[in-house]
């Protein structure tokens, strides 16, 4: 498996590289490669991930393998995105096997109209515009190598639908409406590619913004497609970024139509420049479920180094409140 794999990740490469000859400028590591004369770029990341747990099991797997192909012409663009959820993954020590998984899922497919700088229209299937970390879907670049347990638990990662948004010099609002099962269900039903299964969806949001400062407020709600079971939810989330320091905070609550089921959570990070192209972060977490009727409470210091911009060497560790749930978490990303 690890064979067929590789041979896949080989070929993505190719596919990506041989129409370098007919692009018009030279290609940069991370900015696509044009396609001849067209407003078309294709590119891609990957993402190589270890993880090692205190239960004595490991685990080496090729993820978030992508192909994007993207562009705009005037006041229309487009982006699709194709992604390798599970291409190869390598379990060691107790339960030791082998997987390997080549069903590709459409993580972005959408086109836009932006008539000026301050309107911009989406359709199709894009990252639900709430909070600051789902907005950066590509592991290269964000801080860790994993994510808040809060963006997985309160609203769907991804919208198959509508999102109109205004962006003012210091604030901005959206409007996002889905009617529609998700896209990825027309090419793989039985595995949904998004953290909850749904077909309708409604969401508002808004943001300021105030030098180094920025800060979002999110409402909406959705509704599970097998279930059936509606959900609403707030969200709230600040950020400060200067040449230096990166720190982010996010939080948010849902809860069921009939009020009989409720979780919550939020985190805390901070990144600092300590060296060129280095870096140091560290999150707390604080996280509730009610299907385990159970929380979490979870502190991650992680190391990034960027030789180049679309590059990212990176390694955290998380501690969790939770016994034996402590792991050691070392990637290697790249973006094409």
């Amino acid at each position: 498996m690890l064979k067929r794999a590789v041979k896949l990740f080989a070929s993505v490469v190719l596919i990506l590289l041989l129409p370098g000859a007919y692009a018009e400028e030279s290609y940069r590591l991370g900015n696509g490669i044009q396609l001849g004369k067209t407003p078309l770029y294709l590119g891609g990341y990957f993402s190589l991930d270890y993880w090692h747990n205190l239960k004595g099991t490991s685990e080496l797997e090729l993820d978030e393998a992508s192909v994007m192909l993207y562009g705009n012409h005037g006041a229309w663009g487009m982006m699709a995105e194709v992604e390798f959820t599970d291409a190869y993954r390598r379990r060691f020590g107790f339960n030791a096997e082998t997987t390997s998984d080549l069903t590709p899922h459409t993580e972005r497919v959408f086109i836009y109209y932006e008539p000026s700088e301050y309107y911009r229209v989406s359709v199709g299937k894009f990252n639900t515009p709430v909070g600051y970390w789902n907005k950066m879907p590509i592991n290269v670049l964000r801080d860790t190598t994993s994510s808040p347990r809060i963006v997985e638990v309160i609203f769907p990662r991804y919208t198959t639908g509508l999102n109109m948004k205004y962006t003012g010099e210091n604030s901005g609002a959206n409007l996002l409406i889905q009617a529609t099962p998700d896209l990825d269900s027309a090419f793989s039903a039985k595995d949904i590619y998004n953290n909850f299964d749904i077909e309708k969806q409604f969401g508002l949001g808004v943001q300021f913004r105030q030098e180094r400062w920025s800060f979002g407020m999110n409402a909406g709600g959705y509704e599970e497609r097998i279930e059936e079971e509606k959900w609403g939810y707030l969200y709230a989330s600040a950020q400060y970024r200067s040449e230096q320091t990166h720190v982010m905070a996010e939080t948010g609550y849902r809860r069921n139509e009939k009020n009989m089921r409720s979780n919550y959570g939020g985190y805390l990070q901070g990144t600092q420049l300590i060296y060129a192209q280095q870096f140091v972060v560290m999150r707390l977490e604080y996280t509730t479920e009610y299907i385990q009727n159970s929380e979490d409470s979870s502190a991650v210091i992680g190391y990034v180094y960027r030789p180049l911009f679309p590059v990212a060497v990176k390694g955290e560790y998380q501690f969790h409140s939770h016994e034996n749930e402590d792991i050691l978490i070392v990637s290697f990303s790249m973006l094409f």
